[in-house]
């Protein structure tokens, strides 16, 4: 009995240690950037690969990437990327499971737009016309058209929850376009007003609403960007639109505190100088594929790391080239990526109706100014809402002026009464979007077989779903390349 209970015991100790030598070792991804892509990018490594994978997120600044807010007087307002359309599943998915409150915006606003030259091309300032009538009398069969072609297109584009649910991935920015629809490859061929005026819209159109659409979410004129982001700008129009209770920054700020909750994810705060491929000579040698450099936060020392993934989530362009280093190959160097400069500056004071022959009750309802002039110093002028929906009398109207450049006085003076009530709050400039161009080149998803992009998608259309949908892309991809089977839902979404 002593000699068999022996060789249980030495059984089961045989049984565990093998057990330990065959586990597999976890998959080591470091992710750079906290932003909504990368943040994002981390949630759905877990949701496929759960406690098989070891994240590290790096990011040099503050959670949220582009997503901020500004305090001014104690309240919050939107300094970053302030809306999000209804359709915009993921975002609605992560609101609903951190527990953040969505706050629609309002579906009317009492507007004009103007080439200023000093009068009003369009308004919704009457108080008897219902605004949908105002839009028809000016703008005629083409309101009616934009309407349900842009609601086709929008089916369209929704297809991709469904693929992704099934476990479809997309190697490229064009193959996830196609695959949505073939016209949304084409429309990044030409120019946004030639595409639309191949598509049967008038010039009135073209010029005041779809230049307004452009100029406004993109700082980009028709003439000048690819139709695709041009069809993005255009889809906010008559669509249920929605911001974050708080700010929209809590989506990203929220999804990396969630992380670091779970197994296996640390956050380092420094700024990653390089990223370059490992090729191991010993095929018993088990470091990573890809060595990472990087300076912690107040610090002169930099550190290397290897892991199997990297995650890029941030945007790679030509400003940013000499402070981060990645081993890539020609097809990605070989082309001169930019950002768009954008200035939002925040001012109190009262707006300037009297060049619009304005009168007092219709100056009072005003709520935004919208230019059709590219060739103006600004895009636009609109009164904000603190991201908490504050009710009842602020210390001060606050106004958002977007402009592609910092303005001047004389500027500020011509959108506003030039009294003592004027001032100049805040002035911030930002790398907002990628600077469009037809045709448009885009950067590769999986810049070498270890290292992927999730701003690649950027180089389509630029808004907060675009990174999750291409986040979650990315973390498919990888899931496929460790021979994890995806999890796939027949369930299909109705919308």
């Amino acid at each position: 009995m002593i000699v068999q209970f022996g060789y249980v015991v030495l059984l089961i100790a045989c049984v565990s240690v093998r057990c330990e030598q065959d586990e597999k070792p976890k998959t080591h991804v470091a992710i750079i950037g906290a932003g909504i892509g990368g943040t994002s990018a981390g949630y759905w490594l877990k949701h496929y690969l759960n406690d098989s994978v070891a994240i590290t997120i790096y990011e040099s600044g503050q959670a949220g990437g582009r997503l901020k807010t500004v305090n001014i007087d104690g309240n919050e307002y939107e300094a970053g990327g302030s809306i999000i359309h209804d359709k915009n599943l993921y975002m609605k998915r992560f609101t609903d499971e951190l527990g953040l409150k969505r706050l629609n915006v309002p579906s009317s606003m009492s507007y004009l737009t103007t080439n200023d030259g000093s009068h009003t091309l369009f308004s919704t300032l009457s108080r008897f016309i219902p605004d949908i009538f105002l839009i028809l009398w000016r703008y005629g069969f083409d309101a009616v058209r934009l309407k349900f072609w842009l609601g086709n297109k929008l089916t369209n584009f929704v297809r991709i929850y469904d693929y992704q649910d099934n476990g479809r991935t997309f190697q490229t920015v064009d193959e996830f376009l196609q695959m949505l629809d073939q016209d949304f490859s084409k429309s990044t061929q030409t120019s946004f007003r030639k595409y639309l005026n191949e598509k049967g819209f008038g010039k009135l159109f073209i010029d005041e609403l779809a230049q307004m659409a452009a100029l406004v979410n993109y700082d980009q004129s028709v003439d000048s960007m690819n139709a695709f982001p041009g069809l993005v700008s255009l889809m906010a129009a008559g669509s249920t639109l929605w911001h974050v209770k708080g700010g929209n920054y809590l989506v990203p700020k929220q999804l990396l505190d969630r992380l670091l909750k779970q197994s296996d994810v640390q956050y380092v705060n420094g700024r990653v100088k390089s990223i370059a491929e490992v090729h191991r000579k010993d095929a018993d040698d088990q470091g990573g594929n890809v060595r990472l450099s990087y300076q912690p936060a107040n610090s002169e020392l930099v550190h290397a790391v290897d892991y199997d993934y990297v995650i890029v989530a941030f945007p790679l362009h030509r400003d940013n080239r000499n402070d981060f280093v990645i081993q890539t190959t020609d097809l990605f160097n070989q082309y001169d990526y930019r950002m768009q400069l954008t200035h939002a500056s925040f001012l109190s004071g009262k707006l300037n109706c009297q060049i619009y022959n304005l009168t007092t009750r219709e100056c009072q309802r005003l709520n935004a100014i919208f230019y059709t002039n590219p060739s103006l110093p600004y895009r636009s002028v609109s009164q904000l809402q603190t991201v908490n929906d504050a009710k009842g009398k602020l210390q001060k109207t606050v106004y958002k002026v977007f402009s592609p450049e910092k303005l001047s006085t004389t500027d500020y003076k011509r959108i506003f009464e030039d009294d003592d009530k004027f001032q100049l709050l805040e002035d911030i400039p930002w790398l907002a979007y990628p600077k469009y161009d037809y045709p448009q080149k885009v950067p590769p998803i999986e810049i070498n077989s270890n290292t992927f992009y999730v701003n690649a998608m950027e180089w389509s259309a630029s808004c907060m779903e675009i990174e999750a949908i291409s986040a979650r892309n990315v973390a498919m991809l990888i899931t496929k390349k460790l021979g994890v089977p995806l999890k796939r839902s027949d369930k299909h979404v109705e919308f």
